[in-house]
C-alpha cells in the first residue's frame, strides 16, 4: 500500500495553484468556456425541479472525478486528533478533545477542494450500491488508523462508514444521506445520519449529528460550501456540545465562522436553555482556519483547532490493481481517467455504461426475488441496541430528527450487537435499491 497520489479532496484534473490561505469565494470557474450554454441548460432544469436533487444526472464536466463515497475519510484526516481523545482522564476533558476531533473532520470534508484549487466546487459520483472505499494512515505514536466505508443503500442514497485506532482503543460507526433542494439560488443540502464513537474497555460513547449545507454562487459556476444550522455532540456521561453554523449574510460578514458551547446537561432531552445546564466551555471562530475554545469557570482561552498548524496525515489507498471490483477506485477508473483528460463525451459514455449495468443488476434480482444486504453494515434499531445509545440519541433526537432512529454498524467493530437485524426505515432503507450482489461492476 502506498500513500495516494490523488487526494480524496482534490478534484479529478488537480491543480497547481495550491493556496494555503481559504478564499472567502474560489476565483476559478469549473464550466469550461465552451460548455456555457450546456451549463445554463442544466441550471434551468434543476431550478424547475421538485424533487431530490441528486436524482439528476450531471454533466460530465461538472463532476469531479471522486465517488461520493471517498468523502467519508476526512472523519480521519487527524489521527493523532481521534486517537488523543482517550488520553484524557476527566468527562469534561473528554468531550472537549471530541469536539476538537469533530471540528478537524470539516475543512478536509467540506472546503479543502475549493480551497487548494481555487476552482468550485464539483458534484462526486453517486456510489453504486454495495460500493467500498478503504484508507489507512500511519502515525509515529499512534499507529494505524483505518477507514472502511460501504454504500448500503442507492436509493435513497446511505453510505455505512467506520474508523479505528486500535492502538489507541478509539474507534466509530456511522452513516450519513443527504438530500437537497434550491432555495433560491443556492441549494440547501440536508444531512442525515449519525456517528458513534466507542472506546476500548469502557462503556462511555459519543454520539455526533451532522450539519446542513449551503453550495453557494453555483449561477456564477463558482460554487462553494457553507456550513448551516446546527450540529449536536452527546456523551453518555451526561455532556453535551452545541455547534451554530454562522452562514454569511447577503450583504456582510465572514464566511464559515461558528460558535459553540460545551456544558454538562442531567436531563433526557436537549433543550436550548435547561434549567440544570453547567456551561464549561465557549468555542468560536473559523472551522477553515483557527477556532478557540475558552474555559468559562476559569476564563482560560486556547486554540480548539488550527487547520493551517498542520498537514493532514497522508492517506493510504490500495493501487487500483489491487482493489476488488466494488471499490471506488477501480469502479470509477475509466471514467475518472477521461474527466482528467477533459474528454467528457467518454467519461459520460462510460458512466452511462455503470449505471446501466446497475439497473441490469436491479431487474436480475428482481426477476429472481432476491434481497440484496450489504457485505461489511449492519442495520441496528435504537430500541435493540445499548441503553447508553437509546439514551443519547433520544436526546439528538429533541434537537435535530435527522439524526434518525437506528445506526449502520460495522460488522467486525468490537461492539457489533449481537442481535437479529432491524429492517430500516424510511430514508434508511435498502429495499429499493440496485444490486451489485458479487457481480463485476465494470
Amino acid at each position: 500500500m502506498t500513500s495516494d497520489s490523488k487526494s480524496v479532496s482534490s478534484s479529478a484534473s488537480g491543480s497547481s495553484n495550491r493556496r494555503s490561505a481559504t478564499p472567502n469565494e474560489p476565483d476559478g470557474s469549473i464550466v469550461p468556456s465552451s460548455s456555457s450554454g450546456d451549463f445554463m441548460s442544466f441550471f434551468k432544469g434543476i431550478l424547475s425541479f421538485t424533487g431530490d436533487l441528486s436524482a439528476l444526472t450531471c454533466p460530465s464536466f461538472l463532476l469531479n472525478g471522486i465517488s461520493l463515497l471517498e468523502y467519508g475519510a476526512h472523519w480521519s484526516d487527524y489521527p493523532h486528533v481521534l486517537a488523543e481523545i482517550t488520553k484524557a482522564t476527566d468527562p469534561a476533558e473528554r468531550m472537549k478533545l471530541v469536539a476538537r476531533w469533530f471540528v478537524s473532520t470539516l475543512y478536509g470534508s467540506y472546503n479543502k477542494r475549493v480551497a487548494e484549487s481555487n476552482t468550485g466546487e464539483k458534484k462526486p459520483f453517486n456510489p453504486i450500491l454495495g460500493e467500498q472505499f478503504r484508507a489507512s494512515w500511519a502515525d509515529p505514536e499512534y499507529g494505524e488508523t483505518t477507514f472502511v466505508c460501504e454504500q448500503v443503500s442507492h436509493h435513497p442514497p446511505v453510505s455505512g462508514i467506520y474508523f479505528e485506532n486500535a492502538k489507541a482503543g478509539i474507534y466509530g460507526s456511522g452513516h450519513f444521506s443527504q438530500k437537497s433542494k434550491f432555495k433560491g439560488t443556492t441549494m440547501k443540502v440536508v444531512q442525515e445520519g449519525r456517528v458513534t464513537v466507542r472506546m476500548a474497555g469502557t462503556d462511555e460513547i459519543y454520539c455526533l449529528t451532522l450539519p446542513s449545507l449551503n453550495i453557494c454562487s453555483i449561477l456564477t459556476g463558482k460554487p462553494f460550501l457553507e456550513m448551516s444550522d446546527s450540529t449536536y455532540i452527546r456523551s453518555s456521561k451526561g455532556y453535551s456540545a452545541e455547534f451554530q453554523w454562522l452562514a454569511k449574510s447577503w450583504f456582510y460578514g465572514e464566511y464559515h465562522k461558528f460558535t459553540g458551547r460545551i456544558f454538562r446537561d442531567p436531563a433526557p432531552t436537549y433543550a436550548a436553555s435547561g434549567s440544570e445546564q453547567e456551561a464549561l466551555y465557549s468555542m468560536k471562530g473559523k472551522w477553515v482556519a483557527e477556532s478557540t475554545v475558552t474555559d468559562e469557570r476559569t476564563g482560560a482561552e486556547s486554540v480548539l483547532f488550527d487547520v493551517k498548524a498542520q498537514p493532514a496525515a497522508d492517506i493510504l489507498i490500495r493501487p487500483i490493481e489491487e482493489q476488488s471490483e466494488l471499490e471506488s477506485r477501480r469502479v470509477w477508473n475509466k471514467v475518472s481517467e477521461a474527466l482528467a483528460s477533459g474528454n467528457y463525451d467518454v467519461a459520460s459514455r462510460e458512466k452511462t455504461a455503470i449505471e446501466e449495468n446497475q439497473r441490469a443488476l436491479r431487474r436480475e434480482r428482481a426477476a429472481a426475488n432476491a434481497e440484496w444486504k450489504p457485505a461489511l453494515f449492519t442495520w441496528i434499531d435504537d430500541a435493540d441496541d445499548d441503553e447508553a445509545v437509546r439514551r443519547c440519541y433520544a436526546y439528538l433526537y429533541a434537537a435535530k430528527e435527522s439524526v434518525g432512529t437506528g445506526s449502520w454498524v460495522f460488522n467486525e467493530s468490537p461492539h457489533h450487537v449481537r442481535k437479529p437485524a432491524s429492517q430500516p426505515s424510511g430514508t434508511q432503507t435498502p429495499s429499493d435499491a440496485f444490486s451489485t450482489a458479487q457481480s463485476s461492476v465494470v
